[in-house]
């Protein structure tokens, strides 16, 4: 049995019990990601070059396609704001971290020490937050932001 096996947050009979410790394991162990629990919330913690490109929902199509197309796709994540729902990328900064003012209008670029909501299991739709594209035990690697800031560029 692999590891990933062993920490699948499907588990409901674990879920039951601790279901915030194994969603830590599966997060943390399991992808390596800094995980913080504030309240009864998992966060991803943005750090040691992980970053968060956001944008629209309604915009990412083009940019999900590009991406996946250029063999650059990776987890992708459904955060509800005030102002509708908005996709967040996951990326590796790859050392490059742009000027917020090169960025387009509709974009945001999470990094060092910003928190991005995880999911701990079955949500509410536009209330939690949702994985668009869960990640991968198989494939953990995660696109580089020069590739996804290049496929938000390319929509306009």
């Amino acid at each position: 049995m692999t590891l990933d096996q062993h920490l699948s947050p499907t588990d409901t009979v674990a879920l039951a019990d601790h279901p915030h410790d194994r969603f830590d394991a599966y997060y943390g162990r399991l992808f390596g990601w800094s995980v913080r629990r504030q309240d009864n919330r998992l966060f991803l913690a943005l750090e040691n070059g992980l970053c968060a490109v956001t944008l629209p929902k309604l915009a990412a199509g083009p940019v999900l396609r590009h991406l996946d197309v250029t063999g650059c796709q990776g987890p992708v994540l459904v955060l509800p704001t005030p102002h509708g729902p908005r996709v967040a990328i996951l990326a590796e900064t790859d050392g490059l971290v742009p000027p917020r003012a090169t960025l387009p209008p509709d974009a945001d670029l999470l990094d060092c020490g910003a928190l991005v909501p995880l999911p701990i299991g079955p949500g509410l739709p536009g209330i939690s937050a949702e994985w668009l594209t869960a990640p991968d035990p198989r494939q953990r690697w995660l696109p580089s932001l020069s590739a996804v800031l290049a496929a938000i560029r390319i929509r306009h």
